[in-house]
């Protein structure tokens, strides 16, 4: 498994943070930073893309690419299933 793919757990320390790089650094513990080793650009640029996924505006076809990049950047299924349930809630 690739390392730098989004867990529950990485998953946790972002909403934590609010997705804000800025404050993740100001505020983060040593453990929390160690652990994170995502591309937090390309996760926002994800789950931006969901939050348009659940308000149904995009078309069918960018939706199974949203999907299909959901399932490339997550460790497993749970992940996925997580991210997507929270952007459902943005």
């Amino acid at each position: 498994m690739n390392a730098h793919l989004l867990t529950v757990e990485k998953l946790a320390v972002l909403i934590k943070y609010q997705w804000d790089l800025r404050r993740f650094y100001k505020q983060a513990q040593a453990a929390e930073k160690e652990l994170m080793d995502v591309d937090w650009n390309e996760l926002s640029d994800v789950l931006q893309d969901l939050k348009l996924y659940h308000r149904n505006l995009v078309s069918k076809e960018y939706a199974k690419k949203i999907l299909a990049t959901l399932h490339e950047v997550c460790a497993d299924k749970e992940t996925a299933q997580t991210l997507l349930g929270y952007a459902s809630t943005l």
